[in-house]
């Protein structure tokens, strides 16, 4: 999922740069050699990310028979669960990305009854920012009461939110052959206002 790495290789980003202001500890978990676990913390800043499939349930229940999709050849994951905290501001994103034999309609229907439990539902046509499957983290609108909207999407499929823009479930849908291809992904904030 290309925006669960850009959204990866922003936090390493903004940890790398703390970490040069300060002591800072790193931990990697490496016993089976796949590197799915990294924690760094330092005095400023905090950033753990986990790409392993045990560790990226959502809460946003997965379409029935669909399986994970599988690793790229450059050993991109699919999937992760990254946290990052620097001094009032939080974000945790946790994306899965699936596929399966079933029509995208059909994919569609499911998600829109399972996602009502979340909140307020909307069903977009398109995908945020183009056509590759990802998430934007929303920032609320200027009546603060962080609706979500369909503003930002173009493009083939749908994508199915729920929530609002500080706590936000999202299904992005499209077609991939006569199968489909889809995202589940949970994404939190928490800034000053909400600390």
């Amino acid at each position: 999922m290309n925006t669960v790495a850009t959204k990866g290789l922003l936090a390493i980003g903004i940890a790398s740069m703390v970490l040069l202001l300060g002591a800072c500890s790193i931990s990697v978990d490496d016993k089976d050699k796949k590197n799915e676990k990294v924690d760094i913390k330092t005095p400023f800043a905090s950033l753990k990310v986990d790409s392993n499939e045990k560790d990226v349930d959502n809460g946003i229940p997965v379409y029935p028979g669909a399986h994970l999709r599988p690793a790229g050849k450059d050993g991109d994951n699919h999937s992760a669960n990254i946290n990052l905290g620097a001094m009032g501001f939080g974000l945790k994103v946790i994306a899965a990305e699936y596929e399966t034999s079933d029509a995208p309609d059909k994919v569609k229907a499911f998600y829109e009854d399972k996602m009502k439990r979340f909140g307020g539902m909307l069903v977009c046509n398109g995908h945020s920012g183009g056509s590759d499957i990802h998430v934007t983290a929303h920032q609320k609108d200027d009546a603060g009461d962080g609706k979500l909207s369909c503003s930002d999407t173009s493009g083939d499929g749908w994508e199915v939110k729920a929530g609002t823009s500080d706590n936000e479930h999202l299904v992005s849908i499209e077609p991939n052959g006569s199968g489909t291809r889809f995202g589940t992904v949970l994404v939190q904030t928490k800034g000053k206002d909400t600390l």
